[in-house]
């Protein structure tokens, strides 16, 4: 095997041979991070088994199980690299050469026998394959120390083939929730987006119903349980089907809320991770009409619920969102899906959400300035009141276990 080597390499060197390298499990990133020194992990695919500090301030690769057919691997990522192999000695089963690149000598050791081989750089030169795993894997563990789960995790992912880069490797290993920790961060993070749930929502009804996004809009961490709205207004909805005096008890879209769309939106196992939640409708959840209009009659929320889903009070609107009485905010706006302008939802061009889409009106639970209406947020992120018969835009929101087994 020894003298096959030799006649290879010698090949290769004398010849010039042009050949088309293997190709390995990591993309090359050369165009990432210019040239990079002649590295046999690179041209294998993997990472070495051991790393060696060297007393000059280099270091030395060690990969086992080098075979003849990764050799010849190496070789032909050697030739293509502009690299020329030189001072060659051998010794028993052992094999050594010289790699010239760019006016640097690294060193390199194969044993025909153990099969295993050494990439040796001396002070001065270094692997920029290799150190750029090594860059980003102690970024990303920062990250992990700063809380910052997902984007650590999305930083160590951008290592090429990363489960073969020991450290992470055995990060990995050693953190076994962290995928799942990941997952849950933005569930954890007030102000991020997440998807729970389906409905029907750009209006084809042939491709089924697409995922629904949720904007979070608080954590309680010690009963690891995260409070939802919807991001876009769902569907287009009556408050209440009569025109008369009602609280949200007896509303018929609470009804609705809690079974046609309860229903239709989750799966049974994501109906499980929904927390049934104790609904304050006292007057401190409402807004009192009477102190910005003359006409406004004293109203009640009525009694208090116990829902899955439910629609924002005044104060929780006031208390995540702005909302506040004739008063224009852009955080509070809200666009509806192509579904719900299908069934009638009006924006208005005027009053844009942060994203510059056209707001719609949308629905609060709270009553109005008398007991037949109903609050809820204008187009211009406002607090106003109008008939409970009136169609405005739904955005559910509802709270939801993060211990569930679905996560």
């Amino acid at each position: 095997m020894k003298r096959n080597l030799m006649a290879l390499i010698l090949a290769l060197c004398l010849l010039g041979t042009s050949l088309a390298g293997a190709e390995g499990l990591l993309p090359s990133l050369t165009d990432t991070i210019g040239k990079p020194m002649p590295s046999l992990g690179e041209a294998l695919g993997r990472y070495p088994d051991e790393e060696i500090p060297e007393a000059d301030g280099g270091n030395t690769e060690v990969f086992q199980g080098v075979t003849e057919t990764d050799f010849n691997t190496f070789s032909v990522y050697l030739s293509e690299k502009g690299a020329t192999l030189a001072d060659y000695q051998a010794a028993g089963s052992s094999f050594s050469a010289s790699i010239q690149v760019e006016g640097k000598t690294i060193g390199f050791t194969y044993d025909t026998k153990s099969l295993e081989a050494a990439v040796t750089y001396p002070r001065g030169t270094y692997d920029k394959w290799l150190d750029y795993a090594k860059i980003q894997y102690k970024s990303a563990i920062q990250m992990f120390d700063d809380g910052n789960i997902v984007e650590g995790l999305t930083l160590l992912y951008t290592i090429p083939n990363y489960i073969g880069f020991k450290p992470a490797a055995d990060y990995l290993e050693t953190h076994p929730k962290l995928v799942e920790e990941a997952k849950l961060a933005p569930y954890r993070k007030v102000g991020s987006y997440v998807s729970f749930g389906h409905y029907e929502q750009d209006n084809d009804l042939n491709n089924g119903q697409e995922a629904i996004e949720w904007l979070v809009l608080d954590y309680d961490k010690k009963n690891n349980r995260t409070l939802l709205i919807s991001r876009y207004g769902l569907d287009r909805k009556m408050y209440h089907t009569q025109w008369t005096a009602i609280t949200w008890e007896k509303c018929t879209l609470r009804s609705w809320l809690n079974n046609d769309f309860y229903n239709m939106a989750f799966s049974t196992k994501e109906r499980s991770a929904i927390i049934m939640t104790n609904v304050d409708n006292s007057l401190s959840q409402g807004f009192d009409f009477t102190t910005v209009d003359s006409y406004a009659e004293k109203t009640t929320g009525g009694n208090n619920t116990k829902d899955k889903i439910f629609l924002l009070s005044y104060a929780e609107a006031n208390k995540y969102l702005g909302v506040a009485t004739h008063y224009y905010n852009i955080k509070s706006r809200v666009s509806p899906t192509a579904y719900a302008v299908a069934q009638g939802a009006v924006s208005y061009d005027d009053d844009k959400t942060e994203d510059g889409t056209a707001a719609a009106h949308w629905w609060l639970r709270s009553p109005g300035d008398e007991q037949r209406n109903a609050a809820f947020v204008g187009a211009g992120g406002m607090l106003l009141s109008l008939l409970v018969k009136n169609n405005f835009c739904v955005r559910p929101a509802l709270w939801i276990n993060l211990d569930s087994d679905i996560f």
